[in-house]
């Protein structure tokens, strides 16, 4: 468990009395030096009066690392991160050690103490705070799932929730608010996700209920959680972090959008950019991300005007979209024009489609923005990777050992291309 020490402040007096005693000395000297500068910052109000460490209280096995973090308070009242203004050190350094930045290294299991080593982080000017992580490979004996935000009550549609747990294991330590070591499910009814991290992400429009399932190993634990949308005020499109309801931009143009949600009596936005869903009236003009890492990304592929749509929680936003400029699309080509591949047994392929213009732009990456199919191919499976970028592929991987042949096709803006696929 987390300690946190505090010390009165030094009067000017007292600091310049510490500097004058053994004058002459380099010690001393860096002494007197360090006092002014610590008076300095009491008198800015930037001192940091009190040290929390955050996140321990968990455990690891040999060789394993974890980042702690420190929280302080300054004698203005005011709370800041301050994990690399610390001087960190391990009581058992045989067992743990930590580096300048908080990183703590598990050396050596131990049955000692259940394993425990203090960690100490240091201010400038002697503040100190304490926590503890434990080194051993004892196994888990329960998980006890949890929200973490929100701690209680049903979760906020649209709003990320988090979700952790205590861990014990049978040497009877007890691991705090972790998600280590755990992978996540849930139940096949629910439209929420989660990510490997225990963030829960919502958007349905009505209360729902989802239960989500921790494992560590063969241990495991179910949690239900209730997901509501009647906080849920409105959602908002940006684009450069600014609000708008129309955007204008030029064919082959790549921007990122990113949305938020207001709740009822709450002043402050929330970032909703995982749980939102996005679509496009008009696919012609524009395509947008849907899926990912670079999700509500947006790429203009054609003259004219539609709509984007954001959709979270029973909520939309409709943003008006002019794409500008002149283009002519003379012919569309899988890789450099190849009408045949070679694909080895369990191997992957990737195909790139380039729509060419006589106009300019005179190419663009159209690979995620078109209509592919595998013909009804059972040999090979398909997937869009790296969507959202101009590096977008169409990767092909071959199902098994067996020779074949596949046709692939694909349409884009009326015109139909294909590519035979050859596996041996």
């Amino acid at each position: 468990m987390a300690k946190l020490y505090t010390l009165p402040r030094l009067s000017i007096i007292a600091v310049l009395l510490a500097g004058v005693v053994g004058c002459g000395s380099d010690t001393d000297s860096s002494e007197l030096v360090k006092a002014i500068k610590l008076e300095k910052l009491r008198s800015e109000g930037t001192i940091i009066e009190s040290v929390t460490i955050v996140d321990n209280q968990t455990r690891l096995r040999v060789g394993e690392q974890y980042q702690l973090s420190a929280t302080g308070i300054d004698s203005n009242g005011e709370t800041r991160d301050i994990t690399n203004e610390l001087t960190w050190t391990s009581s058992n350094t045989d067992v743990a050690t930590v580096n300048s930045n908080g990183l703590v290294t598990a050396v050596a299991n131990s049955s000692a103490n259940q394993g425990i080593v203090t960690i100490t982080g240091t201010t400038i000017n002697g503040i100190e705070g304490e926590g503890e992580i434990s080194i051993s490979d004892a196994a888990v004996a329960s998980i006890q799932l949890k929200q973490a935000s929100p701690e209680t009550d049903h979760i906020n549609t649209c709003i990320d929730a988090k979700i952790n747990g205590d861990v014990s294991y049978v040497d009877g330590y007890v691991s705090l608010n972790t998600i280590k070591d755990m992978s996540f499910s849930l139940d096949d009814l629910t439209t929420a996700t989660i990510d490997s991290k225990g963030i829960l992400y919502t958007s349905a429009a009505e209360i729902e209920n989802t239960t989500i399932t921790a494992k560590i190993g063969n241990i495991t634990d179910q949690l239900a959680v209730t997901a509501s949308p009647m906080n849920l005020d409105s959602i908002d499109i940006l684009i450069d972090d600014v609000s708008t309801d129309t955007i204008t931009l030029d064919i082959g143009t790549r921007v990122q959008l990113n949305a938020q949600a207001s709740l009822l009596n709450n002043e402050s936005p929330f970032d909703i950019d995982n749980n939102v869903t996005w679509s496009i009236l008009n696919e012609d003009s524009a395509g947008i991300t849907t899926t990912d890492e670079n999700k509500g990304t947006l790429f203009t592929l054609k003259p004219g005007v539609t709509q984007l749509i954001a959709t979270c929680g029973g909520k939309q936003k409709i943003t008006t979209l002019e794409v500008t400029g002149d283009t002519t699309l003379d012919s569309i080509e899988i890789n450099d024009g190849e009408s045949t591949l070679t694909l080895e047994p369990l191997k992957t392929i990737d195909l790139t489609l380039t729509a060419k213009y006589t106009t300019t732009p005179s190419t663009l990456n159209v690979t995620e923005f078109a209509n592919w199919s595998l013909n009804s191919s059972n040999i090979i499976s398909a997937e869009i990777i790296d969507p959202g970028t101009d590096e977008a592929k169409y990767r092909l991987t071959s199902n098994s050992n067996d020779n074949g042949t596949a046709i692939v096709s694909v349409a884009y803006d009326g015109i139909v291309s294909s590519i035979q696929i050859n596996i041996e």
